[in-house]
């Protein structure tokens, strides 16, 4: 009977352990992401397109990169990056709008290149943002630029 006993125990024991490895193994699979102290650091993570993130606090704003993994993208493998701004740095006001918004980038596997480089290779509301706030600067530059003609064009109205 005692025998029994130990028997049982060791089978919950070994039982235990090996639900444990396999919480393990799935967590390092699907959900671990190696954190990067510098650019250096993620831009090998994303040569090889392995989970990483890391944070550029750059001049303008604060970015923050997560590498989800490759993908399939018919016959192409591309590397998935979600890109989000985390803050937007004084002195760039007209810009705080783009503060928390984020977007997906499918880039080309096995190069470092920097998901805002392309936002043809992006969509989400960072991207809608960015597109929105240059198309309105070239459109008031233009405007500007060329004042007396459209006045001249508004008179004709």
């Amino acid at each position: 009977m005692k025998g029994l006993k130990k028997e049982a125990v060791i089978r919950i024991v070994l039982a235990v352990v090996i639900l444990m490895v396999l919480l393990l193994a799935v967590y390092l699979t699907f959900f671990y992401s190696k954190p990067c102290g510098d650019a250096g650091c993620f831009n090998q993570e994303l040569l090889g397109c392995k989970k990483a993130s890391f944070t550029n606090d750059a001049e303008a704003a604060t970015w923050q990169y997560s590498i989800k993994g490759a993908v399939n993208e018919g016959d192409d493998k591309k590397c998935s990056v979600d890109v989000k701004i985390l803050q937007v740095k004084e002195g760039e006001k007209e810009l705080e709008i783009l503060q928390g918004k984020s977007m997906s980038c499918a880039l080309p596997y096995g190069i470092i290149v920097s998901p805002e480089s392309d936002l043809s290779m992006c969509h989400g509301l960072l991207k809608e943002y960015i597109l929105e706030k240059i198309i309105i600067k070239k459109m008031h530059t233009y405007i500007l630029e060329h004042i007396g003609e459209v006045s001249e064009e508004l008179t004709k109205v």
